[in-house]
C-alpha cells in the first residue's frame, strides 16, 4: 500500500476531521475553486531501505499535509484534527510550520510525516 493511500485512509476515517473538512482531503494540490477548510498532502522525499546486499526492505516517505483555512485559528484547529486522525493511525506528526499566502488570502498549518512505505 502507498504512502499516500495509507495516509488518506487514515485522514479519511477519522470523524474529527471530517466533522471540519468533510471531503475536502486532496493529494498533491488543491483544485482552484475549492471550499475552505480543505486538507492537501503530498510525497516530499523517498528513501529506500536496503540491505548490504541489496535486498529492499520497504522506503522511507516523507509527506507534507497542508491544512488551509480563511483564519489562523481554523487552520490550526484542522492542523489539530488532522494530528489526532495520524495518531489514531499509528502515525506520529513530526514538525509543524505556518504559512500564509497573499495571492488567496489563505492561511495554512503544514504538518510534516514520515510513513515506512512496503
Amino acid at each position: 500500500m502507498s504512502a499516500e493511500t495509507q495516509l488518506y485512509a487514515a485522514l479519511s476515517a477519522y470523524a474529527g476531521l471530517s466533522a471540519l473538512v468533510s471531503t475536502r482531503i486532496y493529494p498533491d494540490v488543491l483544485p482552484e475553486r475549492a471550499a475552505y477548510p480543505a486538507v492537501v498532502f503530498s510525497r516530499e522525499r523517498t528513501v529506500p531501505i536496503r540491505s548490504i546486499s541489496n535486498h529492499y526492505f520497504g522506503a522511507d516517505v516523507a509527506m507534507q499535509i497542508g491544512c488551509w483555512a480563511a483564519s489562523r485559528s481554523a487552520a490550526d484547529a484542522v492542523a489539530v484534527a488532522v494530528a489526532a486522525a495520524l495518531t489514531a493511525a499509528g502515525l506520529a506528526e513530526q514538525g509543524r510550520t505556518a504559512g500564509y499566502d497573499p495571492e488567496t488570502d489563505l492561511y495554512a498549518t503544514v504538518l510534516e510525516l514520515e510513513i515506512l512505505e512496503p
